[in-house]
């Protein structure tokens, strides 16, 4: 690495981001430059992160799941050419909304109280497309769009301030063999157990699915940075091997992971419903 390192000149501000790409890319990592247009390094945005404090957020709002979504959205923003800062601000509004929303929902329901919901068989709208807009930093590499089916939650009791009966709080839209193409969260809901729920409720198809001679396991690939997501995942029994880099994905690569969907199944959260599947 220090060999191209001084063959290219990197610039002593630029090593540590240079080194991540090198340590994934090896050679390629000549084209540092291009690479991290595309993808920023995870030291140019936690340093960011860090002068930028509480400016984002409080001290005591600055969890390592927030600071997870920070870095998150702040290195993939850069794949939809989104200033870091305006990206950063975003974020830190995303967990913020999602906080007000815990609170509210414990003042409401009771305390530790979330957000009851049920999920059912949709049909991808302008509201999915809103809610992936909403989620991500950047335009994901899914199929899904307007027309597919989709498994999406929705609130099935009000909540002053936080949401109507019937409001789409994320979704999940699979292909075949139990692949997870595609699944968004609202980031105030962010915390609610949507995800597990959704993931969950894919699980339960599968299951049935099984039955009449099908898989029954969930398979997805998750970016490297996804850490967020990544966590998620582990918490339902997804196991994953070494990041690997295809095309599809960028410079720092990702994962593929696998579960059986009784162990995803096995982790629904109690406030969420899957009769109407």
């Amino acid at each position: 690495m220090d060999a191209l390192a001084a063959k290219l000149a990197v610039p002593p501000e630029d090593i540590a981001s240079f080194e991540e790409v090198y340590k994934c890319q090896g050679s390629r990592a000549s084209k540092y430059k291009q690479l991290l247009a595309k993808v920023r390094s995870s030291s140019e945005v936690t340093s960011r992160i860090a002068e930028l404090a509480e400016s984002l957020l409080p001290s005591d709002k600055l969890s390592a799941s927030a600071k997870d979504r920070l870095v998150f959205c702040g290195r993939y923003s850069a794949k939809a050419s989104t200033p870091l800062d305006e990206a950063l601000t975003a974020a830190a509004q995303g967990v913020l909304a999602a906080a007000e929303v815990m609170q509210a929902c414990a003042a409401a329901l009771g305390e530790g109280s979330k957000l009851p919901f049920a999920v059912a068989l949709g049909t991808f709208g302008d509201v999915h497309l809103s809610c992936r807009g909403a989620a991500f930093p950047y335009r994901p590499s899914v199929s899904a769009s307007h027309g597919s089916s989709v498994l999406e939650a929705k609130a099935t009791q009000a909540v002053p301030g936080v949401a109507a009966a019937g409001e789409v709080l994320g979704y999940v839209a699979m292909q075949g063999g139990g692949y997870v193409d595609d699944i968004a969260v609202f980031p105030k809901f962010h915390g609610q157990g949507v995800a597990s729920g959704l993931l969950a409720a894919a699980a339960h198809l599968e299951l049935k699915g099984a039955r009449r001679g099908g898989g029954a396991s969930l398979c997805l690939d998750v970016r490297a940075a996804n850490v967020p997501a990544i966590k998620l995942y582990e918490g339902l029994g997804f196991a994953f091997g070494d990041n690997s880099y295809p095309g599809f994905l960028d410079w720092d690569g990702g994962f593929e992971g696998q579960a059986d969907a009784s162990a995803v199944l096995s982790r629904k959260p109690a406030h969420c419903e899957l009769s109407q599947l």
